[in-house]
């Protein structure tokens, strides 16, 4: 079973990488310019002086699209919701450095925002068909993302063969990119100043989530890196898969963690409640990961005992299966990883664990041939320690998680 999973992890590289669009027309350009007078008609003379006038005229269009857009600010009162496929091709020009990380710096002249002028926007741009089916082959490179504290900048649901390159995350929003069901790669992006730079969530068989996030630079954010989510969230399909290759990327100086991966979060009322169990595969190579909270964090996620005075019956589970070379990982301020089979924060404050349940029947297995995760703290209980007034709380039950450790399986206990 690992050997099956790491090896389709490692082709996912070449596959998001190498699949090429069916279409073979020409594409029709739309121009964007912020300085064009207004009534334009997408022309190269007469551009379109906003992006909602674009991507509206895009859905007419049969065939490819490129919307190709000048310098400039572009503010956004609503969401901007992709529903076709295009590439939506702005004109920053991002500063790399001597390791060929972006800085978050652009050359003069060539900056092009998109921003929210509405604070309440809990959606920057939304890229989903709307109808639940899926949608192919969305691109968007070259700008300048700005969202709100309320939301995600760039949303991504369903969306198969995607691509995020090339773009600079700004504060203040609460995630730059959020992908959810959906395969592709993000590359070369500038995330800080957010609430986390990127989460990837787990998808389903007919559209799956099979990720590469590699050469972008997500440092000094207020909580993480990047998030690994085995389960799907805000959609009622139950996905419970993601496989993912985080490769060659700099996850420094984050107030919470450098690099995450967790099975679940499904709310109690919210789409796909049911859902109690998912996996996360990973390939996690090449990372600078330096000077965050906690460099590595691998726990539970969300396992809810109750939600406020309502009990929550599910009994939670899952896999993870992650292989880290090649990594640096340095100047944690509280540890270099967390290992926890409960939610990260119960575990580092024990008085919360009334709220959120240990995992059962999960199995973590870790291959980390180099020894980063030595030091890990680890919290690896046989049987749950909690009493509550639910009735899956009512004993000390065995929780039957195991914890394998480069081949070997490491026993029960609480190491801090």
């Amino acid at each position: 079973m690992r050997c099956v999973a790491l090896t389709f992890i490692i082709s996912i590289f070449a596959v998001t990488v190498m699949e090429i669009p069916a279409h073979t027309a020409q594409p029709v350009l739309i121009h964007v310019d912020d300085d064009a007078a207004p009534g334009g008609n997408g022309s190269a003379r007469f551009p379109f002086k906003n992006l909602p006038e674009a991507v509206d005229t895009a859905r007419t269009v049969v065939g490819p699209v490129i919307i190709q857009v000048e310098p400039g600010d572009y503010p956004l009162t609503s969401t901007l919701v992709i529903a076709r496929s295009l590439e939506l091709r702005g004109s920053t020009v991002q500063i790399n450095d001597s390791d060929s990380w972006p800085t978050g710096q652009v050359a003069p002249g060539t900056a092009t925002r998109i921003f929210a002028s509405n604070p309440t926007l809990t959606r920057l741009v939304l890229v989903d068909r709307g109808d639940s089916t899926v949608l192919r082959d969305v691109n968007i490179r070259g700008f300048i993302i700005e969202g709100t504290a309320a939301g995600a900048s760039l949303l991504f649901n369903r969306v198969q063969n995607y691509s995020i390159a090339d773009n600079v995350f700004r504060a203040p929003a609460s995630r730059g990119v959020q992908s959810v069901a959906s395969s592709g790669r993000v590359s070369g992006n500038y995330f800080s100043g957010l609430g986390e730079g990127a989460i990837f969530n787990g998808g389903y068989a007919s559209s799956p989530s099979n990720v590469v996030f590699q050469g972008n630079r997500a440092v000094h954010n207020m909580i993480g890196g990047v998030l690994l989510v085995g389960a799907s969230i805000n959609i009622p399909e139950l996905g419970d898969e993601l496989k993912a290759v985080v490769r060659d990327n700099d996850l420094s100086g984050n107030g919470g963690f450098g690099f995450r991966a967790f099975i679940l979060r499904r709310d109690l009322g919210a789409p796909g409640d049911s859902q109690s169990s998912a996996s996360v595969y990973a390939l996690v190579q090449g990372n600078h990961i330096v000077g965050n909270r906690n460099g590595i964090v691998i726990d539970a996620g969300f396992p809810y005992r109750q939600a406020g005075v309502t009990c929550d019956t599910r009994v939670y589970s899952g896999n993870m299966d992650l292989r880290f070379t090649g990594n640096t990982l340095s100047e944690s301020t509280l540890t270099p990883a967390l290992i926890t089979f409960t939610r990260s924060t119960a575990a580092l404050t024990p008085s919360t664990l009334p709220q959120w349940q240990y995992l059962h029947g999960a199995t973590f297995t870790i291959d980390d041939q180099e020894g980063i995760l030595a030091d890990a703290w680890i919290d690896h209980p046989a049987i749950d320690p909690i009493l509550g007034p639910c009735p899956a709380d009512a004993a000390h039950e065995f929780l039957g998680n195991v914890l394998i450790y480069n081949n070997v399986i490491l026993p029960n206990g609480r190491n801090f």
